[in-house]
């Protein structure tokens, strides 16, 4: 037996259980779309201002397409968002379904309300065991399923916080991100010498 199936045993010898989104994060908030609210792009903008364009394979990315936006935007965007290290971006608007994992500084940069940040329970749910599960088959159909609008496909955010999500206990949610990190390790290396032959 692995190390995984020996936890399972130990900590779910009855299964899983799975809990509505909405009920093991925190919060569930969008950025905001500028409007009246502030500029895109001003002479004296340092900061980054993220779309789903910069959610690049999993991460985010900035990129002299990025549209900028001054102190006073972020600030702006911030009293909404409320954004931390440790969150989960999750494209809403558009192309549904990319997900990251804020692991940079969150001082310089903020996000357009096309982007959803989760806010993980931590006592329940581990941020990266939630990245993780949100990339999965099953939850990218749900996100297809339950989109609405005609012309640009969207999630409501009532419908997000009923996504079922397995809530594990922290001890499998750690074995299984170990798992999973190891693999994209080693995923990434592959393609890396087959691109270098």
């Amino acid at each position: 037996m692995s190390k995984l199936d020996d936890l399972i045993s130990k900590y779910c010898p009855n299964g899983v259980e799975y809990k509505p989104l909405g009920e093991v994060c925190k919060s569930i908030k969008t950025g905001l779309n500028p409007r009246s609210n502030f500029k895109l792009n001003i002479p004296d903008a340092m900061g980054y201002y993220v779309t789903v364009k910069e959610i690049v394979s999993n991460k985010i990315v900035f990129s002299d397409k990025t549209a900028r936006i001054d102190q006073g935007a972020i600030n702006i965007i911030q009293q909404r968002s409320n954004l931390e290290y440790g969150d989960i971006l999750l494209s809403g608007i558009g192309t549904l379904g990319k997900v990251a994992l804020v692991d940079i500084d969150t001082s310089y940069w903020n996000c357009s309300e096309s982007i959803v940040l989760l806010k993980p329970i931590k006592a329940l749910l581990s941020s990266k065991f939630l990245y993780y599960y949100l990339q999965s088959e099953s939850i990218q159909h749900i996100l297809t399923e339950n989109s609405v609008g005609s012309t640009l496909k969207g999630i409501r955010k009532k419908d997000l916080e009923l996504f079922p999500i397995p809530v594990p206990p922290l001890a499998v949610q750690e074995e299984i991100v170990r798992i999973l990190d190891n693999f994209t390790l080693l995923t990434a290396e592959l393609t890396a010498e087959l691109t270098a032959r």
